[in-house]
């Protein structure tokens, strides 16, 4: 299984909530800068895992033009950025299980690094800039690789 770990693009500092804090415009510019980068990289997605905070909503929206094909998207809601990581990796094991081969999730700090440690320990706990992607390949004997971090600064150098 191919998984894709993205952290929402740039948001706001304040809002009425951390749930409800909304993308800037630089968010939205690096959430469709990406989306293009993996689309143009022949990366496709089978199914979608979201966080139901507002700026990760907002991310896939700006994303998902670039993937038309995706129809199983899923709101998660422990993808949040204290969730648990093992939900997380247990939710992945799941749909896994089910066929899913290519997955992207949408989420925040720190979860995003912590749902790599907890696939790949041996790469520990990454940190990802606003918009950036992990790629981490899942066997089917439940071994995982991080193949990349790609960050939006990396692909508009």
């Amino acid at each position: 299984m191919q998984i894709y770990i993205m952290r929402h693009g740039q948001a706001e500092m304040m809002a009425c909530s951390d749930a409800e804090r909304a993308l800037t415009s630089v968010g939205r510019t690096e959430s469709e800068k990406m989306a293009a980068y993996l689309a143009s990289s022949n990366i496709s997605f089978d199914a979608v895992m979201v966080s139901p905070y507002l700026r990760a909503l907002q991310t896939w929206d700006s994303v998902c033009p670039f993937f038309p094909e995706v129809d199983n998207v899923q709101v998660i809601k422990f993808l949040t950025p204290s969730g648990s990581a093992r939900k997380s990796v247990n939710e992945i094991l799941a749909l896994q299980a089910s066929g899913v081969k290519n997955l992207l999730i949408v989420s925040h700090l720190p979860l995003v690094g912590y749902i790599v440690g907890e696939l790949t320990p041996a790469a520990g706990v990454p940190a990802f800039a606003t918009s950036t992607v992990g790629h981490v390949e899942l066997d089917e004997s439940g071994f995982a690789c991080l193949h990349s971090l790609t960050s939006v600064a990396q692909i508009s150098a």
